[in-house]
């Protein structure tokens, strides 16, 4: 039996309250809880049998007043808070959890980056694709060219209906797409070099929040001359729809399933001849029981996987697997296709720099950063 890590989150909302579930399931202590809301403490509290626990609405004097008494802090509040709402964990030394993005203004998410630097070692970000085993095992076949040199990649994530009124979203390629524009990232182990996006109202459903569309298609070429393709959607009738196809020189990898969660996620590897490979594998999903957000089943494991990697880097002291770094990365992507719906599919030129000062100087000379 390992260390029981005291956790503290922040942001107590719908994902807050499903990572804070979680790490309890996993055998660790939740000792205090933080939300701007004072509602939301108080249904967290409830919800997560916490009650005694100390309550904050301030992250600076949660950070101040609790560093001694913390071993990790998960941070979910409203997305536009996210990186500030963070600092002060940075400041305290207090390993983070952040969740997807670091912010929702780019420029912000820079100014973060530059505060804290590009040290792996202080922030884990929930980008939990990351963590799933069926896109590790896609990854893994893409490596071993069974399909061959890559040609083409399709993310799709549709979500069955829109979130609820308190949900804080600047769009829907900003918010949703970040998920799918790092899966596509990580698969193809590139960058992208041109973006361009489309945004569309099917008002299939009323939306109790403006996202500038419930449907997007977003275009994306690599260097290498991969082309992509993410479609995102709040309104896919048949339920949670999440698939990614791989096509490449000698076949197909397609990873998912169309609906029907809880149920297995299959990996087939389709060959030039038209039958299956060997390798195909299908992986089982979480059965869950009670109310949940349409996409846990999918990625329970993932999440739960996340969170213990996330404490046995800090036991190692090794990096997280994916930092402030790759967020950022992902965030770049997912702006430049948001600002190109909104300019009618305008493409936009990108170049990923280490450098953040050539980085940010290159986002604002292709306008994904407003001046001034």
């Amino acid at each position: 039996m390992g260390k029981t890590y005291r956790y503290g989150v922040y942001g107590v909302g719908r994902i807050g309250k499903v990572h804070a579930a979680i790490v309890q399931e996993q055998g660790h202590r939740i000792v205090t809880i933080g939300d701007d809301e004072q509602a939301a403490v108080v249904a967290a509290q409830d919800e997560l049998n916490a009650g005694d626990v100390k309550s904050f609405n301030d992250p600076v004097q949660m950070a101040h007043e609790m560093a001694g008494e913390l071993d990790a802090v998960i941070i979910a509040s409203h997305t536009k808070n996210h990186a500030k709402d963070a600092l002060p964990f940075v400041e305290a030394k207090i390993p983070i959890y952040l969740e997807k993005p670091l912010t929702d203004d780019l420029q912000e998410a820079f100014a973060f980056v530059e505060a804290i630097g590009r040290d792996p070692h202080l922030i884990q970000i929930g980008l939990q694709r990351r963590y799933d085993p069926a896109l590790l095992y896609t990854k893994q076949l893409i490596q071993s060219g069974v399909v061959g040199e890559l040609r083409e990649i399709r993310c799709i994530l549709r979500d069955q209906y829109p979130p609820p009124a308190t949900y804080s979203s600047r769009g829907l390629i900003i918010d949703m797409g970040i998920h799918v524009a790092d899966e596509a990232i990580f698969l193809t182990n590139e960058f992208p070099n041109e973006v361009w996006a489309s945004m569309h109202h099917t008002r299939a459903y009323a939306s109790p929040i403006d996202e500038g569309g419930d449907t997007a298609f977003v275009t994306f070429t690599t260097p290498s001359g991969v082309l992509g393709r993410l479609d995102l959607s709040r309104t896919h009738s048949s339920g949670y729809n999440n698939e990614t196809y791989i096509i490449g020189t000698k076949g197909t990898i397609h990873t998912g399933r169309f609906a029907g969660y809880p149920g297995p996620v299959h990996v087939e590897i389709w060959q030039s001849n038209g039958t299956l490979h060997p390798d195909s594998k299908t992986f089982e999903m979480t059965y869950l029981k009670g109310n949940y957000p349409e996409f846990l089943p999918r990625f329970d494991i993932a999440y739960r996987r996340a969170h213990e990697q996330f404490r046995e880097a800090i036991e190692r002291g090794a990096a997280f697997v994916v930092t402030q770094n790759e967020v950022l990365d992902a965030q770049v992507f997912a702006e430049a296709a948001h600002r190109s719906a909104q300019h009618a599919g305008m493409r936009y030129r990108l170049q990923r720099y280490d450098d953040l000062r050539e980085y940010k100087a290159s986002c604002l000379a292709n306008g994904l950063i407003d001046n001034g």
